[in-house]
């Protein structure tokens, strides 16, 4: 890079640390310069400049300026006589080598330092952040509108990143922005689809668009649409799982809030009792029935009414309600009897009383769909387990009171599937899916992005060995959905193990090629652990305190100049920090196409308003 006299606009005057002052001459304080032909923005904040030491170049980012004024009895640098009054601080970036910029902190200078202004050429390649892999353009540099913001695949991909900012500040189009560029950019590789899975989770519904070829999940706990395919859009209402995912306790202490000590373990006496059933080696009949009732009623006569439950699963709940009219208890005898008088009731005869007709069959409870026959599992255990006081009704009745609601809202949100027809699916799927949470009810927009996230991150690490190079992105819109340590709708118990979870993927789901991106207006509310973990960082405009304090704490890449910056950012402007950039930089994020933007944007109250007055037709 050459240096003249001409590029020379000033002295080093004062060092402190890597936060220089230096002076710059009178004559350099116009805006512009004329260079050989070429027009050059003169030193400013946010303009980059080079100083000089022996032999070392080590390159600075203006980041303030002021006067300082002369007075006649203080000793001036001799070198600079009076011809200095204006000053300018200076932040060390790093150094320039082998005629490319080099980041980190090498070298200091000295005071008496000449700085230089740095040619468009050297500030190209500052902005190029010496990426050794393919780079995507997302936006512009703001100040240096000359200068595209393309950020490295390898550096953004392979990390985690975050989005933050206030609603309309342009968050969600940047992460459209990011993520179609990168998947257009690669999509014509086979190896691409092959060897990546990119899942969206869209709290508000608005990313179905941008990507063309995803599959798109439309689920709903609202409806209960009776197939697993829109006739019409060809969008997918069911998202497909395993069989063994729901034989896995963890898996329903989520669903079902289980505690650890006294719920959990009756689940999993439950789960291998479903196993059975699901493999035909447990077998149910209307005799079978009978005599839980029998049992149960006789200690527990108070629990007559939720019994109904199991015999309305096989049309037979109508039949049951008349119990209680054919049979009474007595208390002291501990029997039932007959409105006649007769003791001594057993199974066969509430069979002849209740069911006379009924034609239940082992078959009849084989062909439950699988989140029924849980629960018909789950209350026989129940009922089994309280006649024979292995367990007592205080502690496992509210489990039940939550499988009421949530067995049913699981059967609309999820398809079970064999391992075999799993295994088909996937290979038929695109490599994107975005995932839309709109329809969900509040529980289950929590419990479903966990249950996604936990089974597949779970086979990311099972297959590590044989997809060496496969990588899987978490991209979590909203994600203070999710991610919050500010709720108190849960027990603590259950917000640990939410957050655990979604935490150990940021800790160690790099090692198994699993990566998350998380974007909100509310980065106060998710778990330090979780933003202080990520690796780059997109920052809109934020205004709350508590928001500008958790960034100011947590996002170790920033400066204090940059950071003072994030309240006063324009629309779809953001600071971007971390790994994939030398430096922090401000970036004007390109829009999408219109077609192809999320759908986040204002009401357009001028076309929604203010109409053109319908002509009337004269006759």
């Amino acid at each position: 890079m050459e240096l003249n006299d001409f590029l020379k606009i000033g002295e080093v005057s004062e060092v402190q640390g890597k936060t220089i002052k230096a002076g710059v001459y009178s004559d350099k304080n116009t805006e512009y310069l004329n260079y050989n032909g070429t027009i050059l923005k003169n030193v400013g904040i946010g303009s980059f400049v080079l100083i000089r030491k022996g032999f070392n170049n080590i390159i600075g980012k203006v980041d303030g300026e002021y006067i300082k004024e002369s007075t006649s009895n203080e000793r001036e640098y001799a070198t600079m006589g009076n011809s200095i009054n204006r000053i300018i601080s200076i932040s060390i970036l790093g150094g320039w080598a082998r005629d490319k910029f080099i980041h980190g902190l090498t070298e200091l200078p000295l005071i008496g330092n000449f700085v230089y202004i740095l040619e468009e050429s050297a500030v190209s390649k500052i902005f190029s952040f010496n990426s050794p892999t393919e780079r995507v353009r997302i936006g512009k540099i703001i100040g240096h509108d000359d200068y595209p913001f393309e950020i490295g695949t390898q550096e953004i991909v392979c990390s985690h990143v975050g989005i933050f900012g206030n609603t309309g500040s342009g968050k969600s189009n940047t992460l459209a922005k990011l993520y179609s560029e990168i998947i257009n950019k690669y999509s014509i590789y086979e190896s691409f689809k092959r060897n990546s899975k990119f899942l969206v989770l869209d709290f508000n519904g608005e990313y179905g668009n941008v990507f063309s070829n995803a599959d798109k999940y439309i689920l709903s706990t609202k409806h209960s649409y009776g197939y697993d395919i829109d006739p019409i859009t060809g969008e997918l209402l069911r998202y497909p799982i395993q069989f063994e995912e729901i034989l896995n306790p963890d898996y329903w202490a989520i669903i079902l809030e289980a505690t650890e000590k006294t719920q959990k373990p009756f689940l999993k006496r439950t789960i291998k009792l479903f196993q059975r059933i699901y493999e035909k080696r447990e077998v149910f009949s209307i005799d079978k029935l009978c005599e839980l009732i029998l049992r149960t009623q006789a200690k527990y006569p108070e629990l007559k009414y939720t019994m109904g439950d199991i015999f309305e699963a096989f049309g037979l709940g109508e039949d049951f309600d008349k119990f209680e009219d054919t049979f009474h208890y007595n208390g002291q005898t501990r029997q039932f009897y007959t409105g006649t008088g007769t003791y001594g009731i057993d199974a066969n005869t509430i069979k002849q009383n209740i069911f006379p007709t009924s034609t239940l069959t082992p078959d009849d409870v084989y062909n439950l769909p699988s989140f029924k026959m849980f629960e018909f599992a789950l209350k026989y255990k129940y009922w089994e387990e309280i006649s024979r006081n292995y367990v007592t009704k205080e502690h496992i009745a509210p489990l039940l009171a939550r499988a009421d609601n949530r067995c049913e809202e699981l059967e609309k949100v999820f398809i079970v599937v064999d391992e075999k027809t799993y295994k088909e699916r996937l290979k038929s799927q695109s490599n994107v899916e975005v995932i839309s949470l709109l329809n969900l009810n509040i529980a289950m927009k929590k419990i479903i992005p966990m249950i996604i996230c936990k089974t597949k991150y779970a086979e990311k690490k099972e297959a590590k060995k044989t997809l060496l190079n496969s990588t899987l992105h978490f991209i979590v819109d909203e994600a203070h959905n999710i991610l919050s340590d500010m709720s108190t709708r849960e027990s603590e118990e259950w917000k640990d193990y939410r957050l655990e979870s979604f935490e150990e993927i940021i800790k160690e789901g790099r090692k198994f090629g699993v990566f998350l991106t998380i974007a909100s207006q509310r980065p106060s509310d998710i778990s330090d652990t979780i933003i202080s973990q990520l690796h780059n960082y997109f920052i809109h405009r934020l205004v709350n305190e508590e928001d500008l304090r958790k960034m100011y704490r947590t996002v170790a890449f920033a400066d204090k100049a940059s950071n003072e910056m994030i309240p006063i950012l324009p629309a779809g402007g953001c600071l971007v920090s971390g790994l994939a950039t030398n430096f922090p930089v401000l970036v004007q994020i390109d829009m999408l196409a219109e077609e192809n933007r999320p759908k986040s944007e204002n009401v357009d109250i001028q076309k929604a308003w203010i109409k053109a007055p319908t002509r009337r037709k004269v006759r």
